[in-house]
């Protein structure tokens, strides 16, 4: 069976505190409110130079680190995950394969907003079978701090820069009991989007209610049914969109919250970066060993409407 062999992850250099984020603009808001609705104390914005595709390459990086650096030359296939590219093109996969050097990869985005990984995922499971040797790089990438409107206290409280990186080591064949449900479905509301506004900047806007529902009544009973699919479940590493969410999930599923780890009040939301910067820093605690004996769902749920599920051992 293929295997995932090795994570990695980078945050910028910058944490922003709810208290700085209030006082450098002006909201109408308090870091008690903050904490008490998101669970959010913290986010990382990265640097003016800093790009998408400069904040994967890192995290590309600190995976690579760990392993022989040899390995670059025989990726196959660079996939990345990301809503906030401001390009469009030549893509951040196709950046990222420059910095790398990875001159004989295929290279590609793919834009599921905050389910973007697990749509990654899937779609590197599937394409990796036609490699018999080599590896597959899936990327979740982020700079939600250049398409924020800091004036807008319902989504500038909530997102952050960061990137987190995984690694497939193919043979050919799948990952180990994998299995994916995934779905989609127009949002004629527009409960999250990014757009002109009327200042002709492109932002995010997000109707609050509108989520809070779509979690509610569709991700959370998807999730259920396909956690209930499988025989045995070690974590849940979920999308970090509010804390929230994470105490919805363990009282609909009836498991610990210890088996649904989060990040959130650290890095806040991430969108696509989420999922594989909290499973780097479960494998840094060796909470997840990467030795092929744990039963993992990973979840993610966001804009579109997308969400979906994907499992397997790790």
């Amino acid at each position: 069976m293929s295997r995932i062999i090795a994570t990695g992850a980078y945050l910028p250099a910058k944490a922003v505190s709810n208290t700085e984020l209030i006082e450098v603009n002006q909201l109408d808001s308090s870091t008690e409110w903050i904490e008490q609705r998101t669970g959010i104390k913290q986010r990382f914005f990265a640097n003016d130079e800093e790009t998408v595709a400069s904040i994967a390459t890192n995290a590309v990086d600190d995976l690579l680190s760990k392993l022989d650096e040899d390995i670059r030359q025989d990726i196959k296939l660079i996939i990345v995950a990301t809503m906030s590219q401001r390009e469009y093109t030549p893509s951040t996969a196709n950046k990222v394969q420059l910095n790398l050097n990875c001159h004989n990869a295929i290279s590609f985005d793919i834009n599921a907003a905050c389910s973007g990984f697990v749509y990654a995922l899937d779609v590197a499971e599937k394409m990796s079978k036609s490699f018999l040797s080599g590896y597959t790089l899936v990327i979740g990438a982020e700079k939600m701090s250049q398409i924020l409107d800091f004036n807008d206290r319902g989504t500038s409280i909530l997102f952050g820069d960061g990137a987190g990186a995984m690694l497939i080591a193919n043979d050919g064949e799948g990952l180990p009991e994998y299995d994916s449900s995934l779905y989609s479905q127009g949002d004629e509301n527009l409960s999250i989007a990014v757009a002109p506004n009327e200042e002709g900047n492109i932002t995010l806007t997000m109707n609050g209610r509108d989520v809070f529902n779509f979690v509610q009544r569709t991700v959370l009973p998807s999730l259920d049914q396909f956690a209930n699919k499988q025989e045995s479940l070690d974590y849940i590493i979920s999308h970090q969109a509010n804390y929230r969410f994470i105490k919805m999930m363990s009282k609909k599923l009836k498991m610990d919250l210890s088996k649904i780890p989060s990040n959130i009040d650290r890095i806040g939301n991430v969108s696509a970066g989420s999922i594989p910067i909290l499973l780097n820093e479960l494998v840094e605690a060796k909470q997840i060993r990467l030795d092929g004996t744990q039963s993992v769902v990973m979840t993610g749920f966001g804009a579109g409407l997308t969400w979906g599920e994907v499992h397997t051992k790790l």
